[in-house]
């Protein structure tokens, strides 16, 4: 079966799809890592610095996701086709949860008293 062309998504919102993903996955782990790490009573420094480090993840996949959805506006405007509105709906909800991450991560750090 051939591919039509001009329906395929272009190369730069596969590139943001894949690293939108990979972002995504990296912060899921390390706010899976900070919970395990919380429940077994780790080194505070240590917790910090994953709390750090989900701060600054989540910040970076709000902006790729925030990317991702102009893109996927921009084309479901260009292109009329009712198919990328799943890919808006996506990226909203992953911008959403980024927030969440930012915020919950940003309040603990404040609470511990990290930023010194």
């Amino acid at each position: 079966m051939k591919r039509n062309l001009t329906t395929a998504k272009p190369l730069l919102g596969f590139l943001i799809k894949r690293t939108v993903l990979g972002i995504l996955i990296l912060t899921l782990g390390i706010v899976f890592f900070y919970a395990a790490g919380s429940y077994r009573k780790a080194d505070d420094a240590s917790q910090l610095f994953l709390l750090r480090l989900s701060l600054a993840l989540s910040l970076l996949l709000g902006i790729a996701a925030f990317y991702g959805l102009v893109l996927d506006l921009y084309y479901t405007i260009r292109r009329r086709r009712a198919a990328y509105l799943w890919g808006v709906l996506g990226y909203i909800l992953i911008i959403c949860s980024a927030a969440l991450v930012l915020l919950g991560s940003a309040f603990i750090i404040g609470a511990a008293g990290g930023n010194r």
